[in-house]
């Protein structure tokens, strides 16, 4: 079976954790965390190795990763672990949950992950290392940019583009038709009527 290394391990590496041992795909080698924290153990997985040991963690045999970092502020951390995993030659596979729904036409972009429960509608598009988290639901031909985090119980109506590195707070819900721009934060229980330009914070009925 494929050996996967877990980047991270907060809470959102546990639910990586969780979706991959569900699926049975992969063989989970352990974490790598910023500190080799011997006494973390969880499910009976351990700390493996440190964020700078990316390279040997592959010449070691494990070709395969996930990032169990959730958004934290700021999506570029995710692309930074990104790009040092691919520079060490790793392939970071789409993680779905066995409960998730996804239309036979999504397409996901690498490292790309989708939760419990949530629901991916036709011809939409997630781009690489974003996350569609628990029960959020993703209409038809919406498009999530890479690195972007839709949150939990988070609602895209049809015909929406995120941009990259963006995150809609958890229960908001996206009006059909809008643009959210790069680098835009939407805050918990929000509603977007309108478009949000790139960088913005939003939070509440946006108009």
């Amino acid at each position: 079976m494929k050996k996967i290394v877990v980047i991270g391990c907060g809470g959102h590496a546990k639910s990586v954790i969780d979706i991959i041992e569900r699926t049975g795909e992969y063989e989970i080698a352990g974490f790598a965390d910023r500190k080799k924290d011997e006494s973390f153990s969880y499910r009976g997985y351990k700390i493996i190795a440190a964020d700078e040991e990316f390279d040997m963690l592959y010449r070691s045999g494990i070709k395969y990763a996930a990032v169990g970092i959730g958004y934290m502020g700021a999506g570029n951390l995710r692309q930074r672990m990104y790009d040092r995993l691919k520079e060490a030659g790793f392939y970071l596979p789409v993680l779905r949950d066995p409960s998730a729904v996804a239309a036979c036409d999504v397409r996901a972009g690498e490292g790309a992950i989708i939760g419990k429960a949530a629901v991916v509608n036709s011809d939409a598009v997630i781009g690489k290392m974003s996350i569609i988290n628990t029960a959020a639901i993703v209409e038809h031909e919406c498009y999530v940019g890479d690195f972007t985090h839709i949150a939990v119980g988070a609602v895209l109506c049809g015909n929406v583009t995120v941009g990259r590195n963006s995150f809609i707070g958890a229960n908001s819900t996206v009006i059909q038709g809008c643009y959210i721009g790069e680098d835009v934060l939407i805050g918990a229980g929000s509603l977007v009527l309108n478009d949000v330009e790139k960088g913005q914070k939003k939070v509440g009925i946006i108009k």
